[in-house]
């Protein structure tokens, strides 16, 4: 009786150091829209693409390593740029449980990295695989970080109101 409890205790402190490691892909279509991580490779601009042919009401970009708004990579610069020049709305959401920005110039320095990235747009414009995300207005999500630092959480690609 003693080994069953014994064997019993061992087996369930096994399962609960087991590791819970999600098995998922780099591109997940939910029913509300589809979810991608960014990797700052040309497949990511392919599996982005493809989910928003796919006309799902949204599609949400999230981050490995969390971005200051300043930095937001040239990759994304240029999805959210294609967004603008299509007459998309850019929409910045503060961080969470604040009611004001504690530094309001973060979204003004956002707004000038994407007009810069605007000036950049004629170099790809002929490329067919932005064609995509004309139709979109893009909502930047901010949030702070540990250090209190505001950081880019997602960016999410949701279709425009007709």
């Amino acid at each position: 009786m003693f080994l069953r409890i014994l064997i019993v205790v061992f087996s369930l402190a096994l399962v609960s150091c087991a590791a819970n490691v999600p098995l998922s892909s780099a591109v997940e279509i939910t029913p509300a829209g589809a979810k991608l991580s960014f990797l700052d490779i040309s497949k990511f601009d392919r599996d982005l693409s493809t989910s928003l042919q796919a006309k799902a009401a949204s599609v949400e970009v999230a981050f490995y390593d969390k971005v200051s708004p300043n930095n937001v990579p040239d990759r994304l610069q240029k999805w959210i740029s294609v967004v603008e020049a299509d007459g998309g709305k850019v929409l910045v959401e503060p961080p969470p449980n604040e009611l004001v920005a504690r530094s309001p110039f973060a979204a003004v320095s956002l707004i000038g990295t994407l007009i810069t990235s605007i000036k950049g747009f004629a170099q790809f414009n002929s490329e067919k695989i932005y064609e995509s995300a004309k139709g979109r207005d893009a909502v930047i999500s901010l949030e702070r970080n540990s250090k209190g630092e505001v950081v880019v959480n997602t960016i999410k690609f949701v279709k425009r109101a007709q």
